[in-house]
């Protein structure tokens, strides 16, 4: 019996993929700024909510951009995220606030003053039991071990949590700014962004490094 796979939202990638993404398994996205990793993201998470039968609940994690910016660039695709936070499908982890020291503008958000890799962690198992979440979007995994001194422990302990709950994830991570073998080692699979600028041509590229 083959794997059983999960849609990406994007029916060219769900076909270079033989049918989605693994179940159960962690995947890497990277690419610099504006390569359209959260786009990306976006379209995993909704291809859940709306084309999986039943539905499968997600959980997005919020770490480099504020919510309220996640949800107008979801309207723009015709997503309405607040529908599905309504009802319990969807979670939005706010840990961008509490990268800054602010207090979290939603629910489930990590408290001020305690920001941690821990906390975030903790969160997402919280939420992944109580709404029996099948899929995860961290955005993006760099902010998460941005200044952390032991970031392959940190990632070996959040791969083997994500494995244990029975998540899909999505993991987002800025080229320019991580170590790649640390990441890499630790996902099953690794998708790389990319844009290439010719006067006022622009080519986007997407590659399949690993899966």
């Amino acid at each position: 019996m083959g794997t059983k796979r999960c849609s990406t939202g994007i029916t060219e990638l769900d076909t270079l993929l033989v049918g989605g993404i693994p179940r159960g398994r962690t995947i890497l996205v990277e690419g610099e700024p504006g390569t359209g990793k959260t786009i990306l993201a976006l379209h995993f998470i909704m291809a859940g909510l709306l084309q999986s039968k039943p539905p499968e609940p997600a959980i997005f994690v919020c770490l480099d951009e504020n919510p309220a910016h996640l949800f107008k660039e979801a309207l723009a695709f015709g997503w309405n995220l607040q529908k599905f936070l309504d009802i319990k499908m969807l979670t939005v982890i706010d840990a961008y606030s509490g990268r800054l020291g602010l207090p979290p503008t939603l629910p489930n958000g990590v408290p001020v003053g305690k920001f941690s890799v821990g906390a975030v962690i903790d969160r997402i198992r919280e939420v992944a039991d109580r709404h029996h979440a099948k899929r995860l979007v961290i955005d993006s995994f760099t902010a998460l071990i941005d200044g952390d001194n032991t970031p392959r422990k940190t990632i070996l302990t959040l791969a083997a949590m994500l494995e244990r709950l029975q998540l899909t994830s999505l993991l987002t991570a800025e080229l320019e700014h991580y170590n790649r073998s640390v990441e890499r080692y630790a996902a099953h699979g690794v998708i790389r962004l990319e844009y290439e600028t010719d006067g006022h041509n622009v080519k986007r590229t997407l590659w399949i490094v690993k899966m």
